[in-house]
Formats: C-alpha cells, structure tokens, sequence
C-alpha cells in the first residue's frame, strides 16, 4: 500500500532532499547539479551539494505560504518513494521580480556561474510572464526508479490538479520529457518545447567542458486551463487571454 501525506516537519523534508537528487540522476536532469554545484566529482562532493540543497529548500519552503511539500510512503516498509513540491498562488506571485534576470545564486563569479546563470535563466525568466496571474505550479515532482509506473507520480498530481480545481485557476509544469505523458493525463497540453542554448562569442575551454556536461537540456513548458477541459481551435492559450500582467 501507499500513502499520499503533506510534509509538516523538517525531517520529513530532509528524507526527500536525498531521494529527489537520487531520482533526478536516473536519468539524469541537469536542473540539481547546476542549481547546486559539487565542488568536485567525488562521493563527499556530491552529498556537499545535497546538504546545501537541502538546508535551501528548509528555508524557502518556510518563507513561502505558496510552497505544499507532499510525499508518499510505502506503508509496508516505511520508504518514502516519491514526492513533490507545489506551488498554489492566489495572485502573482512574480510582481517584485519581473524584469530582472535569473542569477545562480550558489556560485562564485566565474564561467560556472555564467553558464548556471544563463541556463537555468532559461528555464527561470519566463515564468514571471507566463504565470502572471493566480496559479498553481508543479515545481517538482520525483518517484523512486524502482517504484515508478506504480501511480505514485498521478497520486503527486492529482493533489495538485485537484487544488487549481477547488481554486479555479490554471496549471503550469516546466516538465522533462520523462514526466510529459503522465502530465498529459491530466490535461496539461505543451505550449512551448525548449533546449538551452548556450552559444556565446568566443567561448573558453571550461565553457565547452560545462556544455559537454550538461547538454542537451530540454523541457516542456505545460499548461492545463481551468478545470482541465481544453479544445483544441477554441480555448486560448495563456498570452492570448487578455489582462494577463497584473499588478
């Protein structure tokens, strides 16, 4: 059996740090490693950058009435095999923000955090245009290698999908290509399919080896209109519905 719970506590949220790293390495996604650094390759150096995602998101989820942490739990055994973090905005959430350009905050100057910075910009920056309004957003959604196509991720979604139904509003997941039919089931439709693009004049030795590592990255910007019913030719996407900037 399975149990779907809302994390209270900070231990619960260290439980997941680690499964969530572990979960975005098979296969790999590049958002953790380039939001959060290793200082080298080394065992040490990965749990280095676990810890410090670990204490950012204990200080991010408190600060943020949005923020929703959920697990699940094999009742069996006790594992926690999934979870993921929602945002539920009932206004903007991005007023303070718009106009200013992501910087990765987790590095020295220097090429690494030039090339974290436009990446994840990349990723980052839209929102404050696409989600302007009152909304609810997948952040982050991770199951276990071992325990997926078991209908823990839909257990994950359907929470959230079903608070955007209770709130009204619209849905919107920047989704990897693993998660993209299982977010369709849920009526989210790809409005936009991007690849990092990283090209820049002249670029170093270092610049290169970074884009040997990380590249390619692609996403899905997904979205799911109120109540989940979308007709294709006859519902409006996001930016042509007007009013969409508020202030």
């Amino acid at each position: 059996m399975i149990e779907l719970s809302e994390v209270k506590s900070d231990d619960d949220l260290d439980i997941l740090t680690p499964l969530l790293w572990y979960s975005y390495s098979h296969p790999a996604i590049p958002f953790l490693p380039l939001l959060f650094p290793a200082p080298d390759d080394s065992p040490e150096g990965k749990d280095r950058a676990i810890q410090t995602s670990r204490q950012l998101f204990r200080k991010m989820h408190q600060a943020d009435p949005s923020s929703h942490w959920l697990k699940v739990t094999d009742t069996e055994t006790g594992e926690v095999i999934g979870g993921c973090r929602w945002h539920l905005h009932r206004a903007d959430p991005y007023v303070s923000v718009r106009g200013k350009k992501f910087i990765a905050p987790t590095y020295p100057d220097g090429a690494e955090k030039d090339f974290a910075s436009l990446v994840l910009g990349q990723v980052l920056n839209p929102r404050a245009e696409r989600y302007a309004k009152p909304h609810a957003h997948l952040h982050i959604c991770f199951v276990h290698p071992d325990h997926r196509r078991k209908g823990i991720g839909a257990l994950l979604v359907a929470w959230g999908v079903g608070k955007a139904d209770e709130m009204g509003v619209e849905a919107f997941i920047e989704a990897t290509p693993i998660g993209k039919h299982l977010y369709e089931t849920f009526g989210f439709v790809v409005v936009t399919t991007e690849e990092a693009n990283t090209q820049i004049e002249k670029p170093s030795k270092r610049w290169e080896e970074l884009e040997s590592k990380f590249l390619p990255y692609t996403w899905h910007c997904m979205w799911r209109p109120v109540g989940g019913i979308y007709v294709e030719g006859e519902t409006k996407l996001p930016w042509e519905q007007p009013a969409a900037i508020q202030s």
